[in-house]
């Protein structure tokens, strides 16, 4: 897998993490409620894994883990009129994001391979799927980084807690959109540089 030309882990970045933040985000500043928004990023999340799979004949985990996300927050906004617990509905979104992602390190399929998998062409899937299948050092980059996402995603659910219950209501809406753009953008924009490395590391060696 070469380092140029287009790098399969741009798909994650700018379709399954920005499409249905971007649909949520723009319809909160368009002035609609949390749960249409919420709604609208299940929605358009959901509408990516239906279109890769058609696509592609396979299935966009990341995309679907996307979804679940905004699912959660979805049932929690529904389920509870309460201020401080709507602010804390996007701790329990990203503490589900990383418990499903820490526990893909168990299996053979980490996350973010499979995130990075179904955002590549045929030829780099395949070609994906062999240095996995040759190269062990190749499949624990992806658990690492999937390991990463995870602990990463937990911190932050942890983090925004104690800031609900200290900050007023008005500056933690802000601060919760900042906080958890900032970190998916962070992680999504490392993951990208790291996931490039490593394939381009392992391919030179094979």
């Amino acid at each position: 897998m070469t380092a140029h030309g287009k790098n399969p882990t741009l798909s994650l970045l700018l379709w399954d993490v920005a499409l249905p933040l971007a649909a949520y985000y723009g319809l909160r500043l368009a002035g609609q409620s949390e749960q249409v928004s919420l709604l609208a990023g299940a929605v358009a999340a959901a509408a990516r894994i239906a279109w890769v799979a058609v696509r592609d004949r396979s299935f966009d985990g990341f995309a679907a883990l996307l979804a679940g996300v905004l699912g959660v927050g979805l049932v929690l906004s529904l389920v509870t009129g309460d201020a401080k617990f709507l602010l804390l509905k996007e701790s329990f979104a990203t503490a589900t994001a990383a418990i499903v992602l820490l526990l893909s390190c168990f299996s053979r399929t980490p996350m973010v391979l499979v995130a990075v998998r179904a955002g590549s062409s045929v030829a780099k899937r395949a070609e994906i799927d062999r240095l996995g299948d040759e190269v062990p050092a190749f499949r624990r980059a992806f658990t690492r980084m999937s390991a990463v996402w995870g602990v990463v995603l937990l911190l932050e659910a942890a983090v925004r807690v104690p800031l609900v219950y200290t900050l007023s209501a008005d500056v933690m809406n802000g601060l919760s959109v900042v906080l958890l753009i900032a970190v998916i953008g962070g992680l999504s924009l490392w993951s990208v540089r790291y996931a490039e490395k490593v394939q381009k590391r392992h391919t030179v060696a094979t």
